[in-house]
């Protein structure tokens, strides 16, 4: 009879304490994920609770903070350039996501067909993705420079010159333009994704049943792409709102404030005001904003299953 003995027969655990074989899996499981969640504790619910309290205090990054309450919150509600700064980014996420979204839905159809070098042009269309945001934004705003790769386009077309950088009408599109041009090839692949798992008996059925391609699309694709639209919808809006590089780059929120979205606000309130509590109550109503439209969509789509 072998003389060794397991842990569990070696320390004379309680009898309703006893590791049976699926509590030993529950805590090998429990250990493995110990690290990881270790490690999104310390560099991601602690910085949100230190954020918490640091926007509920008067603190400078020199003095110790000061408790004050609400009085962050309170004071930004009534601030003109916080409320601009929302504006611009609900701005900004509208007419920057929902092109995405059409698209990316119509890039992914085209490279789900049999086309030529389909893989070559598809490679072509994601390097905006892999380019990193200060080498897109450098380019971009030599691009948009008034002799610019941008005016001489338009000059072939015979449009006068805009000044896309310069103009508080135009600033915001430009970055606009440029949050479309990088987002829609990350989430055509997404799509793609979601129209290769689509199994071919559904459209084999649908074309027998005399479908055309627009019907085959509406009343099939389209339903079933339905957790993957949900996808797309939430993770290009929390993208939009989380813009900071590009309009800090290229105009660094301006002229007038016209592109000044709410991330850069805070980063300018915070080290550049030094006032972080103001910055963290902006973080905090950010924070929100995205919590309740994430929440809304998956309600809204979730409400039919639930009938």
């Amino acid at each position: 009879m072998s003389q060794k003995l397991s842990i569990t027969q070696r320390i004379n655990f309680p009898h309703s304490f006893k590791l049976t074989a699926p509590r030993q899996q529950m805590l090998f499981g429990y250990l493995i994920l110990l690290p990881t969640l270790v490690i999104i504790f310390v560099f991601r619910f602690y910085p949100m609770l230190q954020a918490f309290y640091i926007s509920m205090t008067d603190y400078d990054l020199i003095k110790s903070p000061e408790f004050v309450g609400l009085s962050n919150f309170i004071d930004l509600l009534k601030d003109p350039l916080f409320l601009n700064s929302a504006q611009v980014s609900l701005t900004y996420v509208f007419f920057s996501v929902v092109p995405t979204w059409i698209i990316s839905m119509g890039l992914a159809l085209l490279f789900n067909r049999h086309i030529w070098f389909k893989n070559l042009f598809r490679s072509a269309v994601f390097m905006p993705v892999i380019m990193p945001s200060v080498v897109m934004a450098l380019v971009w705003t030599f691009m948009y420079h008034q002799q610019g790769v941008v005016n001489i386009i338009l000059g072939w077309l015979q449009i006068s010159p805009i000044p896309w950088l310069r103009s508080s009408s135009t600033a915001l599109w430009a970055v606009i333009l440029i949050g479309i041009w990088r987002a829609s090839p990350y989430f055509m692949v997404i799509f793609l994704a979601g129209l290769q798992a689509i199994p071919s008996d559904f459209l084999d059925a649908a074309q027998i049943d005399g479908a055309n391609s627009w019907q085959s699309f509406l009343y099939v694709k389209l339903p079933l792409l339905k957790p993957t639209t949900l996808l797309v919808i939430i993770m290009s809006i929390i993208t939009a709102m989380k813009v900071f590089a590009v309009p800090l780059i290229m105009t660094n929120g301006g002229p007038a404030n016209s592109t000044r979205v709410l991330p850069l606000f805070i980063y300018q309130t915070a080290f550049e005001f030094f006032d972080m509590g103001r910055a963290s109550a902006m973080s905090i109503f950010l924070f929100a904003a995205v919590m309740i439209i994430t929440v809304f969509q998956i309600r809204l789509f979730s409400a039919g299953e639930d009938e």
